[in-house]
C-alpha cells in the first residue's frame, strides 16, 4: 500500500472509529493501540494495554505518572504483528478530558537522539493519533501527528470529528 496514512484515515471513518472505540472504555485513564498494515494490504487495528499504572506502582520515582496522564504500551502484540510480517503504521493513544494534542510527554515518547545527537523518529514512518475521551468516556475529537525531519518534531496533519470524519484545516 503507497498511501499514507494520513490518505487512508481520511477516506476510512470506519477505521477511525474502531481506534475510537477501543480507547473510550479505558476512560478516565489513556488507551493505547497499534494500527498494523498485513502483507496482503489490509490494516488492522490492535489494541494494547496501558502499563502506565504497573510500571507506576513498582518504581514511582522512575514512572512518576499513572494511567490517568501517561501511556506506557504493552509492546508484546507489536512484536507479534512485526513477527507475522505485518508492518506498523500508526500508534493511537487517547488523552482523558484533555483534549487531541501531541504533548511534550508524547513527543519525549516518540523520539530519541541517533549517534550525532540529532532527534529523530523512535519509529521512523509510523504516525500518532490521539483520541480525546471526554466524560464519560466518550470521543469528541482526534487528531494525527507525522514527524517532521527539519523541525525534530511531530506537527499536527489531519483531525477527525467524533464521527471519525475528517474536519477542514
Amino acid at each position: 500500500m503507497n498511501r499514507s496514512i494520513q490518505e487512508i484515515l481520511v477516506d476510512r471513518a470506519d477505521l477511525v472509529t474502531e481506534m475510537f472505540r477501543s480507547v473510550e472504555p479505558c476512560w478516565p485513564k489513556e488507551g493505547c493501540g497499534f494500527v498494523f498494515e498485513r502483507s496482503d494490504g489490509e490494516l488492522v487495528v490492535i489494541r494494547t494495554e496501558n502499563r502506565a499504572d504497573l510500571l507506576h506502582e513498582k518504581d514511582p520515582e522512575r514512572y512518576p505518572r499513572g494511567a490517568e496522564a501517561w501511556y506506557e504500551p504493552n509492546m508484546k502484540p507489536w512484536f507479534a504483528a512485526v513477527r507475522s510480517g505485518s508492518r506498523p503504521r500508526l500508534i493511537f493513544h487517547s488523552h482523558p478530558d484533555a483534549g487531541a494534542y501531541f504533548s511534550d510527554g508524547d513527543q519525549e515518547s516518540a523520539v530519541v537522539r541517533n549517534d550525532e545527537g540529532r532527534i529523530v523518529e523512535r519509529h521512523p514512518g509510523v504516525w500518532h493519533l490521539v483520541i480525546s475521551v471526554r466524560a464519560p468516556g466518550v470521543v469528541d475529537e482526534a487528531a494525527l501527528f507525522a514527524f517532521d525531519q527539519d523541525r525534530g518534531t511531530f506537527t499536527e496533519r489531519a483531525r477527525f470529528d467524533a464521527r471519525g470524519e475528517p474536519q477542514q484545516r
